[in-house]
């Protein structure tokens, strides 16, 4: 890591692990990686730790839009200045409070750092997009979510394409959440929208729609959290 992106001068901790985590902000100097590094740094970094990882040193937008789409927490340009960065990273470490790592439906538990689901425990075994789906229909609960916005939300496509993908992945998540006895928490309107249902027999005081795990990690202030490089 070059010293012109070294945020120990703006009073923040290198984290001797060196690995991103729940509690820290990641830092990839990209300026010297070609497509080959960024392969690497691609399969390096599971979906759920992009989110709290800044990218430095992306001269091209088309790359910074590219990272940002697949996940990335932020991604900036050589030329950032140190102050900046400092308060990009401060931002992005605040993030990771802002988000809760939990949510719960009636008895369906959705896991943010896991990425799965549970019904009374047990695990769904969701794949990457089923998990996606049904984190973003549990963002409106009982409220009904297009096949447009699903498709832009998760997918990140712009168009709602000539295929059945949303029901696909709809379908094979219904299945793993009758397994689990949650048959029906997912509904679907007549104009083909999806919505997560809380179940009428939750008592009005647990009908709590989003959970913060409260034993999760906490980044305080942005400066105090550790720097993975």
């Amino acid at each position: 890591m070059s010293e012109r992106l070294d945020l120990q001068r703006c009073g923040w901790i290198l984290d001797p692990e060196g690995v991103p985590a729940t509690n820290c902000v990641g830092l990839i100097d990209a300026a010297d990686l070609d497509s080959v590094g960024w392969m690497q740094v691609l399969s390096f970094l599971p979906s759920e730790a992009r989110r709290c990882v800044l990218v430095a040193g992306v001269g091209e937008a088309q790359d910074r839009t590219s990272l940002l789409q697949i996940g990335f927490g932020d991604v900036v340009t050589e030329r950032i200045g140190i102050e900046e960065l400092g308060a990009r990273a401060s931002r992005l470490a605040q993030f990771t409070d802002w988000l809760p790592r939990t949510r719960r439906v009636g008895r369906l538990t959705l896991d943010l750092l896991s990425r799965e689901a549970f019904g009374d425990g047990k695990p769904l075994n969701l794949n990457p997009r089923e998990f996606a789906l049904i984190w973003r229909l549990a963002d409106s609960i009982d409220q009904f979510v297009s096949k447009q916005a699903l498709i832009y939300d998760v997918w990140r496509m712009g168009f709602v394409p000539e295929t059945n993908s949303v029901a696909v992945h709809m379908s094979r998540l219904r299945r793993k959440l009758a397994f689990v006895g949650l048959a029906g928490i997912i509904e679907t309107s007549p104009t083909g929208g999806y919505r997560l249902h809380m179940p009428d027999d939750v008592p009005l005081a647990d009908r709590t729609l989003l959970t913060a795990d409260s034993s999760a990690p906490r980044s305080g202030d942005g400066r105090n959290a550790s720097l993975a490089h």
